[in-house]
């Protein structure tokens, strides 16, 4: 570091300052080599070493300075973490749903806490605003005066599962019954749940949004009843042709 080279060149300045001193004040007067002069160049050598000394206790000093502010930073993200999933377990007890794999969602809101070379913060990343703004487009969809059509419910289902995905959040156990998308993927919606998947993705998304410090309720405005027609039709045409490969079962256990 620059710093320490300024040190170092001090050192070396101050070392040589003694040695001309010495040179300078003894050595065209005297014909030999008195005790004096070597008294000089002592003193040189133990200013020399004196600065080493001060450098040397300087940079411990940074170096414990720098482990201290390491070891705060890791404990302050340990608590918020804890913090963190105490929220998601209020949340599992309360809605019946799943978080897998916290700690990705952690790091999608708060992307920067556990690198110390950023500033932590308590306030969460824009990606929640991106959230909200794809489950505000999955409320508008639902409480349509004018019914949708196939494609749109199937759209629908996808994104709403593609939400609950970004979330880390299970709306179904994989082994129960629901749609499978493309006959593989779970969407964690069935005939039994469709109507209360999006208010309860809401409260879960609210929930996310008031921990991370980020401004904005998410809140369905109801179903309207083309959409529900609609959807019986989706899936009536799942059960009865697959329609685009999709299916309606229970997975594997």
């Amino acid at each position: 570091m620059i710093k320490d080279k300024v040190i170092w060149g001090g050192c070396v300045g101050l070392f040589l300052t003694g040695a001309l001193f010495a040179y300078g004040f003894f050595g065209e007067k005297a014909e030999g080599f008195k005790i004096v002069d070597l008294f000089a160049i002592i003193s040189a050598v133990a200013t020399a070493f004196a600065a080493f000394a001060a450098w040397s206790a300087a940079s411990a000093a940074q170096k414990q300075s720098f482990d201290s502010a390491v070891s705060i930073r890791r404990q302050t993200h340990k608590t918020h973490v804890e913090s963190f999933n105490e929220w998601l377990d209020g949340m599992e007890e309360e809605l019946g749903v799943k978080f897998y794999r916290r700690y990705e969602l952690y790091e999608a809101i708060f992307p920067n806490n556990r690198n110390p070379s950023f500033e932590f913060s308590e306030v969460g990343d824009s990606e929640v605003k991106a959230w909200q703004k794809s489950y505000a487009r999955l409320a508008d969809m639902a409480c349509t005066p004018s019914q949708p059509s196939l494609r749109e419910v199937e759209t629908w289902v996808a994104d709403l599962m593609f939400l609950a995905g970004f979330m880390r959040c299970s709306l179904l156990s994989h082994v129960e019954l629901q749609i499978y998308l493309d006959n593989r993927i779970p969407s964690g919606v069935s005939f039994d749940n469709y109507k209360r998947v999006l208010p309860v993705l809401g409260i879960v998304l609210s929930g996310i949004s008031k921990f991370a410090f980020i401004e904005g309720r998410s809140s369905d405005r109801g179903m309207s009843t083309e959409f529900e027609f609609a959807f019986s039709e989706f899936l009536q045409a799942v059960l009865n042709k697959s329609w685009n490969q999709h299916n309606y079962r229970m997975g594997a256990s």
